[in-house]
């Protein structure tokens, strides 16, 4: 391995600092904590272990730890690092054959999809515990996080000492989503139904994104043909753009685009008139010429939101209730509509 870390907690790199040096510091493993020594390798100069490490942060180690005890205390059997054919579980649940997982470190979403896939087939339930990547309701989706709260519905994230659920997640760029914290308690955890919980929509926050994205300098990560090409023939600005085009479309969580950039598109596409089938149409070409994979189910999904919300946004045109002369206000007018239909859907 080539970082390690001092006593202080910085960062040392073996390339970056001489032999000599290296060795009169004391060094420790950034994962494990236990200490390293500087070896001179046939090529560059690398750190190794005094010890065995087992790759695990004591974060990782010590939730692992909490959770059995806690699990012993309401009466469950728990024990760790069980071995289930190919699956190795961090601790497992005998009595319900179930599974827990704390993942740490990073995981690519590939590698998700082909545990949970042995796990199916198995016939085990897991449950996936991740860490919050920083805190509160904004959360970054890396690698297998977006897979699995795609799946499942919800995310489970150890934040400031505890273990909360999020779900019903609005994009609001590539990698970033705006979550909903779900009431968590024991038969939760063991039984997950978050749609048993009356979704509610983050109003205030969707409104300053959404004015956010409208200020900052435009640039985008689509084709130029796609998206700024016909933006500027069409004579038109972010600034500019309808409402319709910043909708919070929680589906478009299956696609790996920004959110805003892929509706506005649409829009420039459709010259602002949707219909489904032209809808689903544009929207097909756009995910083909991206290279954006993507299945007939998951299409259908998004049509059918989008549409449901495009509608919303027609029927306050029709009452007059949009003004067209200022964009922001539009906005909000639109997220308020949102709003009522989303409590409305749900009952709250």
């Amino acid at each position: 391995m080539f970082e390690a870390i001092d006593k202080s907690g910085r960062r040392i790199n073996s390339q970056l600092i001489q032999a000599e040096r290296l060795k009169q510091m004391e060094l420790f493993c950034p994962y494990c904590l236990n200490r390293l020594r500087v070896r001179q390798g046939r090529k560059r100069i690398h750190f190794v272990h005094l010890a065995r490490c087992t790759g695990e942060s004591s974060a990782h180690l010590g939730w692992k730890s909490h959770l059995v005890r806690y699990f012993g205390r309401v009466g469950y059997l728990a024990e760790l690092e069980k071995v289930h054919g190919q699956r190795r579980f961090d601790i497992w649940l005998p009595e319900r054959r179930l599974g827990i997982e704390i993942q740490r470190s990073k995981m690519t979403r590939e590698e998700w999809e082909r545990r949970y896939r042995l796990d199916r087939q198995m016939m085990f339930e897991v449950r996936w515990i991740g860490f919050h990547p920083t805190s509160g309701r904004i959360i970054k989706l890396d690698g297998w996080m977006k897979q699995a709260l795609q799946t499942n519905g919800y995310l489970d994230l150890i934040e400031n000492g505890n273990i909360n659920r999020y779900g019903y997640a609005i994009p609001f760029t590539k990698h970033l989503v705006i979550c909903q914290r779900l009431d968590m308690s024991l038969a939760q955890f063991l039984t997950p139904t978050p749609e048993a919980f009356p979704r509610k929509f983050p109003l205030t926050s969707w409104i300053q994104m959404v004015r956010k994205y409208r200020m900052r300098p435009f640039f985008s990560s689509m084709p130029n043909h796609l998206l700024k090409q016909p933006l500027y023939e069409a004579g038109m600005h972010v600034l500019s753009l309808p409402a319709l085009c910043f909708l919070p479309l929680t589906t478009l969580l299956a696609f790996r685009v920004h959110p805003f950039e892929l509706q506005i598109s649409i829009y420039l596409a459709l010259r602002g008139t949707y219909t489904e089938n032209r809808l689903t149409h544009a929207l097909m070409t756009c995910l083909d010429t991206c290279r954006i994979l993507y299945t007939s189910d998951v299409l259908q999904r998004v049509v059918g939101e989008w549409s449901c919300l495009i509608d919303i946004a027609q029927r306050l045109n029709q009452e007059n209730q949009l003004n067209h002369h200022n964009r922001f206000e539009e906005d909000v007018r639109l997220a308020g509509a949102v709003q009522l239909f989303v409590e409305k859907e749900t009952g709250i």
